[in-house]
């Protein structure tokens, strides 16, 4: 799950832990932690330099009207976020390549329009084969460092690594009976990345020196790279060797990473289960300003972009969206916040700029589903797996990890005409 907007969501890993690590007192110098995160670089933790000519290939391929309204209407809604990284001129796009810099990347254009060839009809199935299933997280013994375990009382912990890991492995049992290849990404309750924490400790050190920490007692700033290590260690490094596996092994048609969202407490101190529920699915775009600022993150959206994969991660949400909404019956999810853009019509379906959905190289949805600190969900996943339906309140349901299996295959069938 992600943060979106004002919510916390099972919260947002890095700052949840840190405040609960400490308390309070906190909360500022988390709003420090992502204000600096990486105000001196060029590139994002663990990236590398782009390499530019992986563009040459879009070549005469874009018409300037189809580029614009891309960036526009998916990538970048805003022209103040992208207006000092690129330039339109007659014929032409004008990239920049390194911040600070006027080096730019020439991207020659169609002179006429010629969006129609290769846009694709919303209605028309998708030829897909390969479908990678990547369950969010990590679970098991990294949960809690993760920030992505709780509990009421004394009951099962709630672990969303587990169970995205659950509905995975579900889900390729289904797509398969189906005739498609699914692959999941992460098969066990292990990261996939081959680091640990111990190995961001220079990382770590240079960070700090970057930064004037030097009024925070010497406690406080060994939290603060504690955190700073395990969180390059399960957010970044992880989702790097997943895109790895997926981009250079797998090279699937479509990727799902499997999620599932939460609320914010109410009070930290004094946990109760809410009753909001709902469910969205995210395609890549929306984004920000700041995060154009990164020469890799710009290369990115622009690689992603000319690749047109979004007409595919767009037409799979929606399916999908539609079928989470008449199966469960629960709300689509709407964001407040810039940090997202609603993409179509279809309710619940909304583009973000995430690690995951930016570096793995292929159409990307990204499933929020469900709010599991909500005290229907969080009562079926403390049942567990169960035969048929058992009813909550007046709706009779299937146990979590198989009404999301579901849900998944009816989009994913309509989505391929299948």
């Amino acid at each position: 799950m992600q943060s979106s907007g004002k919510r916390k969501d099972f919260a947002n890993p890095f700052c949840r832990s840190i405040i609960l690590s400490v308390g309070n007192k906190w909360v500022i110098l988390v709003v420090l932690l992502f204000v600096t995160l990486n105000i001196s670089a060029k590139v994002t933790p663990l990236a590398q330099d782009p390499d530019w000519s992986k563009l040459d290939p879009f070549q005469n391929l874009w018409s300037l009207e189809s580029f614009r309204s891309e960036l526009k209407n998916i990538y970048c809604p805003r022209e103040s976020w992208w207006k000092p990284w690129i330039k339109f001129e007659p014929g032409q796009v004008l990239i920049r390549k390194k911040a600070g810099k006027e080096d730019w990347y020439i991207l020659q254009c169609l002179p006429i329009s010629k969006g129609e060839e290769k846009d694709q009809n919303l209605s028309v199935p998708l030829e897909i084969k390969t479908i990678a299933l990547d369950p969010g997280h990590i679970g098991g013994e990294y949960a809690e460092m993760e920030g992505r375990s709780f509990r009421m009382g004394e009951d099962d912990f709630v672990k969303e690594g587990d169970l995205s890991l659950k509905v995975a492995k579900r889900v390729k049992d289904l797509l398969e009976e189906k005739g498609f290849k699914a692959i999941l990404v992460r098969s066990n309750l292990k990261p996939v990345t081959k680091r640990k924490p111990q190995a961001f400790e220079a990382l770590v050190e240079t960070w700090i020196k970057e930064r004037d920490f030097t009024n925070l007692p010497v406690e406080e700033i060994e939290i603060l790279k504690r955190k700073r290590r395990e969180m390059l260690f399960y957010r970044v490094s992880e989702i790097h060797a997943r895109a790895k596996l997926i981009n250079e092994h797998i090279q699937p048609d479509l990727t799902i990473c499997l999620h599932l969202n939460a609320a914010p407490w109410g009070d930290e101190n004094k946990k109760e289960l809410v009753d909001r529920n709902d469910y969205h699915v995210l395609v890549n775009g929306c984004y920000m300003g700041g995060e154009l600022a990164f020469d890799d993150q710009r290369f990115e959206m622009i690689f992603r972009l000319l690749s047109a994969w979004q007409k595919t991660e767009q037409i799979f949400a929606e399916k999908v969206s539609v079928s989470f909404g008449r199966k469960t019956g629960l709300p689509a999810f709407a964001y407040k916040g810039p940090n997202a853009l609603k993409v179509g019509n279809t309710p619940g379906v909304w583009a973000r700029n995430l690690l995951a959905n930016r570096i793995y190289q292929c159409p990307v949805i990204f499933m929020e589903p469900y709010i599991a600190n909500s005290k229907t969900e969080y009562e079926r996943i403390q049942l567990g797996p169960y035969e048929g339906t058992k009813n909550f309140g007046l709706h009779p349901r299937l146990s979590l990890v198989e009404e999301y299996a579901q849900c998944l295959l009816e989009g994913i069938l309509a989505a391929t005409g299948k």
